[in-house]
């Protein structure tokens, strides 16, 4: 009796509708009730593909790779004037004019089709975009290969810190190709709506994974396909909770995919899926914040008037005195106001290594005593939301403080994972295998992206100790310019390695958690042998226990040695910025040694004395 009402209760929640973007499998909620009804135990949901049918094991996605040939094409793609040169390469590199057609609508090489991207795109890269790619390019030429007599009051050496920001941008964008999933890339050469802009939006860390919120479905699907990676399904793995917790998170609207109850759920026990969705939710729902959009855009513009206001305090044109400085110039300028893109990436990457960290320590929290309030840890829609369940909030979210479910201003009970169950140990140690994989593309492509960031200050000083010990021809504009452009370039990279740095370290902490549980599981078993307590409670915390020790071993793997937070090919940790800051502070120390011991001078005008 009881149960039926239970189960008539929940029957009357009003779940969000699932939406999908995913290419080899669209999840369904009537999919998978039919596949978990069929389970025997969460064992059997932790084997995903051998407890699948056959015709269903390609339709499973796979860990996300690192491809050399994709990263080729798309450099190829990127770094050819797009328009006039790029579309013609695609045309050699896909060996089919309609593959090519669509990849380079796709890839925007040359836009054009509305039913590819929308109206308002094409429009800012005809009239932004390409012809800024085209200036820089040509102001480049210009500078390297024009008459000494017509580029002379130009610095070699400021257009190619421009270029080298439009350069950065482009090896970014390789890297993004690169990390694509191989079904991904072949909707790549297919026409519209196998491929579209909202789905390149979907995939970009500067739209999509920096505001989550704003395309419906991208958390459920980073979320499923961080479990097939896994080889699981955490809808049929089961964490045992308190009866009166389970109920309120069986009536609380969520997802469809990511429910609380399944039919052959216990009165205590909640679908693991469930606990980490919320969490997901709750950390991902955040926008960006404003401030971190504010900032490169002022570093950016100082950067690009530096050299201006330089020039007009040594009395030189600001824009030259020929046509061809003042295209030069011009893609100068232009160029150093593209380094607002690698600037904001590397806040981005800040920004989601915080995100996840907050996500798995949120984890953690749940099994360190007492746990997380239920009214803090379940995540709740606007009511808009809720009403139409085909829309996503646009607006910063967050778990609600208090829980209508609970009936007001009641005590809120806590959400705590009991380790002493080996089903809970089981479910949270899938749950944070699941976590650590979600999202893996951008994940990866982020840690690369604050790489290259830091790439850029290491040429900064590369290029500064060219001009030291060489004696070539800069204005001292150059000099104050680097100077500017390495302490912001490494003041934000070294920000971003700071936070991936954290997210590394809280696998120790949690792992120290872990073997703190172990041993004191150790001696709650000697007290039970010794009070002679029941062989089920016994059998219960031995059984827990060995798991345990599984999970410490799996986290020291995993974590640390497998697939550690990385960059620069490094595991993120203090030696990191230690050895960065270091190969900075000795290249200046180099750089300075080089002008005082060669006497570089220069004339009133701010030009370097032969």
């Amino acid at each position: 009796m009881k149960n039926d009402l239970s189960e008539q209760s929940v029957q009357s929640v009003n779940h969000q509708k699932s939406v999908s973007s995913l290419q080899k499998r669209r999840p369904s909620k009537a999919e998978d009730e039919k596949f978990h009804s069929q389970l025997d135990s969460s064992h059997n949901a932790a084997k995903l593909r051998m407890s699948s049918s056959d015709e269903k094991l390609h339709t499973f996605h796979t860990p996300v790779e690192f491809s050399w040939s994709q990263f080729w094409i798309a450099f190829i793609y990127e770094n050819l004037p797009p328009v006039f040169v790029s579309p013609i390469a695609a045309l050699l590199i896909e060996r089919s004019f309609t593959r090519a057609w669509h990849v380079s609508q796709h890839r925007s090489l040359c836009l054009v089709s509305t039913k590819h991207n929308s109206l308002g795109f094409i429009i800012i890269s005809w009239v932004i975009i390409y012809p800024s790619s085209w200036l820089i390019t040509v102001a480049l030429t210009l500078r390297l290969f024009g008459y000494e007599g017509a580029v002379q009051n130009v610095d070699l050496f400021q257009m190619i810190l421009a270029y080298l920001f439009l350069f950065m941008r482009r090896l970014i964008i390789s890297v993004k190709y690169a990390y694509f999933r191989p079904e991904d890339i072949v909707l790549l050469g297919l026409p519209a709506p196998n491929w579209d802009g909202d789905k390149t939006s979907r995939r970009l860390v500067g739209a999509g994974w920096s505001n989550p919120a704003s395309y419906p479905g991208l958390i459920e699907d980073e979320l499923t396909c961080a479990m097939d990676e896994n080889d699981l399904s955490l809808q049929g793995i089961t964490f045992k909770l308190d009866e009166s917790v389970c109920n309120s998170m069986k009536n609380h609207p969520t997802n469809e995919l990511f429910t609380a109850e399944k039919k052959n759920n216990q009165r205590d026990e909640v679908n693991s899926g469930f606990i980490l969705h919320q969490i997901l939710r709750a950390v991902y729902n955040i926008k960006l914040p404003p401030i971190f959009n504010l900032i490169p855009m002022l570093c950016a513009f100082s950067i690009a008037l530096l050299p201006i206001f330089l020039r007009m305090y040594y009395g030189l044109d600001v824009f030259g005195e020929t046509f061809f400085e003042n295209v030069i110039f011009a893609g100068c300028f232009i160029g150093f106001l593209t380094g607002l893109n690698i600037m904001n990436f590397g806040f981005i990457c800040a920004y989601d290594f915080k995100r996840r960290f907050n996500a798995m320590k949120r984890l953690g929290e749940l099994i360190n005593f007492p746990g997380i309030p239920l009214s803090e840890f379940l995540f709740h829609m606007p009511k808009k939301e809720i009403k139409n369940s085909g829309e996503q909030p646009d607006e910063n979210l967050s778990a609600d403080i208090e829980n209508d479910e609970l009936g007001g201003p009641q005590k809120t009970p806590y959400v705590f994972i009991d380790l002493k169950k080996r089903s809970n140990v089981f479910a949270w140690m899938n749950c944070r295998k699941t976590l650590r994989s979600f999202g893996e593309g951008f994940y990866l492509r982020i840690q690369g992206y604050t790489s290259i960031l830091l790439m850029y200050s290491f040429f900064c000083v590369v290029i500064l100790n060219v001009i030291a010990w060489m004696q070539m021809r800069h204005h001292v504009s150059t000099i104050y310019l680097i100077m500017m452009i390495v302490i912001i370039i490494a003041s934000i990279s070294i920000f971003s390695i700071s936070k991936a740095i954290k997210l590394q370290y809280l696998s120790s902490s949690q792992r120290d958690l872990i073997r703190k549980e172990i041993f004191l599981q150790e001696e709650e078993i000697w007290n039970s042998e010794s009070e002679d307590n029941s062989d089920k409670e016994l059998r219960q915390l031995r059984s827990a226990k060995a798991l345990l020790e599984q999970v410490d071993e799996s986290i020291n793997f995993n974590d640390l040695i497998h697939k550690p937070t990385k960059v620069l090919g490094y595991v993120a940790n203090q030696n990191v910025i230690g050895s960065a800051l270091g190969i900075i502070a000795t290249g200046c120390f180099l750089a300075i040694e080089g002008f005082s011991g060669s006497g570089i001078s220069y004339d009133q005008n701010g030009w370097f004395n032969f």
